[in-house]
């Protein structure tokens, strides 16, 4: 039987989480001025998230195990509401940093309990289908953010942006008090096994790791375009900023939008493997429309917009995969916090690689090859990953 409050109120706090890291680029040429920072403290405020997730991402989902997941959630979102707070009332560009440190914490034990809270909360195939939309809420909270930040700084500044969103946060924290299971045993998580017990034990098995593979693979594609596609329309093409970011926003908004698809899919009987071995084989084909110089503008988009949507679908069925991967309850919170890291790697290494590609030749097309080559990393990644299912333990 499904709970769907519980999957709802997970949902949703992991949007209002992903607005924690989209309120920043809209808010960076305010905060510079108003804070007289260089580029390189712009650039930590900006990575700090990936750097934090990268780092600790493991750590946090093996210490999950040992937490109830709601409570763990509640204090994620209470710590990015504090974080979120305190920097409202900052004066300088490292206690912004610091403030930041403190929501990033928050923000990996939200992004971590959330995938435990949806499993737990879903039965049959309706888990694989909820697992499916849980990737969703990182291009949904960008979006949103991305969005709604025009106005909140033009009525209030970054200030007030930055007190929105952490009122935002309180409210989630409130929703998860009020819905959180009641029987006593609903929300236990701890395990006797030890957090470094199943750390190893985790990170010993192949399917974690191919996972951790297809995710980050998808992943830096998405990071990759998403964070060059203005610049490129800018530099290349004469756009605008208005037109580029509103155009980068659609390419963010469609993502999610198919993470919503991939979904429906697992809950159709759909095959995570296949689906990530086919979501591979079209962002291959996409790239070719995307890096040609052959192609029309409106065409080159289009295959983007394909290419980032297909992605959607490898993240919905890597996080519906990962419950099998976890060969004890106490090894679900260290699965999710592999992916997570993972994720993180991916938005830290994925443009440094297109811009290195690209670097190289001086023209955008040449970032073809590494699209593809990573591309075919991943069909062969799911090829492993469905033959780790058939040896798995029934």
């Amino acid at each position: 039987m499904t709970r769907w409050s519980g999957v709802i109120v997970a949902l949703f706090a992991g949007v209002v989480a992903a607005g924690h890291v989209g309120k920043v680029p809209p808010a960076l040429p305010a905060i510079r001025s108003d804070l007289d920072l260089d580029l390189l403290t712009a650039g930590w405020l900006a990575s700090l998230f990936s750097a934090t997730g990268m780092l600790v991402g493991v750590f946090v989902g093996a210490v999950a195990n040992r937490l109830n997941y709601w409570r763990l959630a509640v204090c994620g979102l209470v710590l990015m509401a504090a974080g979120g707070a305190t920097g409202s009332l900052t004066v300088t560009g490292m206690q912004l940093i610091a403030s930041r440190f403190v929501e990033g914490i928050g923000f990996l034990a939200v992004v971590v309990a959330a995938p435990s809270i949806i499993a737990r909360s879903a039965g049959g195939r309706e888990q694989r289908m909820a697992l499916g939309l849980w990737p969703g809420y990182m291009p949904a909270g960008v979006t949103i953010m991305i969005l709604a930040a025009p106005f909140l700084l033009g009525v209030s500044g970054w200030r007030g942006l930055w007190a929105a969103v952490a009122t935002l946060a309180v409210g989630a924290a409130v929703a998860m008090l009020l819905f959180s299971p009641r029987a006593p045993g609903a929300t236990a998580s701890a395990h006797r096994t030890g957090v470094w017990t199943n750390v190893r034990a985790t990170i010993s098995e192949l399917g974690p790791w191919l996972l951790a593979g297809c995710f980050a693979l998808y992943g830096a594609q998405l990071y990759a375009i998403i964070t060059w596609m203005p610049t490129f329309m800018i530099e290349e093409r004469g756009a605008d900023a208005g037109t580029s970011a509103a155009l980068t926003a659609l390419v963010v908004a469609l993502n999610g939008l198919c993470n919503v698809l991939g979904g429906w899919l697992l809950y159709r009987g759909a095959t995570p493997w296949a689906m990530i071995g086919t979501a591979g084989a079209v962002m291959t084909v996409s790239a070719f429309g995307t890096f040609s110089d052959a192609l029309p503008d409106l065409a080159r988009y289009v295959f983007s917009v394909i290419l980032c949507g297909a992605g959607g679908m490898v993240a919905s069925a890597t996080f519906a995969l990962a419950p099998l991967f976890a060969r004890s309850p106490g090894q679900t919170g260290v699965v999710n916090g592999v992916l997570v890291q993972a994720s993180n790697l991916a938005q830290f290494a994925g443009p440094a690689a297109l811009a290195a590609g690209v670097s190289r030749s001086g023209r955008w097309e040449s970032a073809l090859w590494v699209m593809v080559g990573v591309n075919a990393l991943m069909i062969l990644f799911s090829l492993l990953l469905h033959r780790q299912e058939k040896i798995l333990p029934a």
